[in-house]
């Protein structure tokens, strides 16, 4: 069986994950829409969806199709404030239908061996993220909501539990007066005494996307912008480059999607790791509006 699915959204993003559908042999790409999304609703052909649209319509689309009892796939972030995304919890529970949101690092084969030598590390008691590029400037939602679920989600996969507070600073450099963050930190206060930080930023003139797990041994780097050696083990002075397989993020990703209709499979990225992160993410703009006050998820 092929799923047959459907895309609303084919921007610069979007149109990467068109791509991929079509190679995928598992699934066939049956429509694709813009603003005209709607039309879709009626139809009988489509066994998923696929949103890559800009967040703040999330919701209205993901909720519409979730109604019809139609698995969704919700480009991150899952949504750009929390009530929408407890919106799009509720549709998927009453109507039974299965969501994911697109945290591709999740799928990325250097972050999967990073989670599988995650017990060398020792007794893990720091996590580090850095996310940043010069731009793109974005009018709908600041760095921190573009970059940090990266790190957000990986932190909540190796970990496995949720932080018990949250800190964050921001400054609107470029458009003041706005929340529209250019520059953002975050700290998480996790049990057993573990600290993470999260660092996002669109004003650097360099792209960087690196998780670093401290352990009481050894410590791990997981650096997706460069070409090779992704992930280093260090113990000491001394330094690792364990292999992983070679295999594209977004390929995989999909390919989750797709089996979590076809084979009913739970996907990593599920909509309840999508709404955590939302709800980190809120706890951080609460935080910032209290000058770093900690606050509880």
């Amino acid at each position: 069986m092929k799923a047959r699915l459907a895309q609303i959204g084919v921007g610069t993003w979007g149109k990467h994950i068109e791509k991929t559908l079509r190679s995928l042999p598992e699934c066939e790409l049956v429509y694709t829409a813009e603003h005209n999304w709607r039309e879709l609703l009626d139809k009988k052909d489509i066994d998923g969806v696929v949103v890559a649209t800009p967040p703040h319509t999330h919701a209205q689309i993901a909720i519409a199709f979730l109604e019809l009892g139609l698995p969704v796939f919700i480009e991150k972030p899952m949504t750009g404030n929390l009530k929408d995304a407890l919106a799009i919890e509720a549709a998927a529970k009453k109507s039974g239908a299965r969501g994911m949101v697109g945290h591709i690092h999740l799928y990325n084969p250097a972050y999967l061996k990073m989670k599988s030598l995650l017990s060398e590390a020792g007794q893990v008691h720091t996590m580090v993220g850095f996310g940043y590029n010069q731009g793109p400037y974005r009018d709908d939602y600041s760095a921190m909501w573009d970059w940090a679920p990266h790190d957000l989600s990986m932190m909540l996969d190796l970990l496995g539990t949720l932080p018990e507070r949250v800190s964050a600073w921001g400054i609107a450099k470029t458009r003041p007066n706005t929340t529209l963050w250019d520059l953002s930190v975050i700290k998480l206060d996790f049990p057993q005494d573990v600290s993470g930080f999260v660092m996002n930023s669109w004003l650097m003139p360099q792209k960087c996307k690196k998780m670093t797990v401290v352990g009481d041994k050894k410590s791990i780097v997981y650096e997706d912008t460069l070409t090779q050696h992704k992930l280093a083990l260090y113990e000491d002075s001394h330094v690792t480059y364990p292999e992983y397989e070679d295999a594209m993020p977004l390929t995989e990703e999909l390919a989750a999607f797709v089996r979590s209709i076809v084979q009913k499979e739970k996907p990593q990225s599920d909509l309840a790791l999508g709404l955590t992160v939302v709800r980190i993410l809120d706890a951080a703009e609460r935080s910032i509006a209290a000058d770093g006050t900690s606050q509880t998820i």
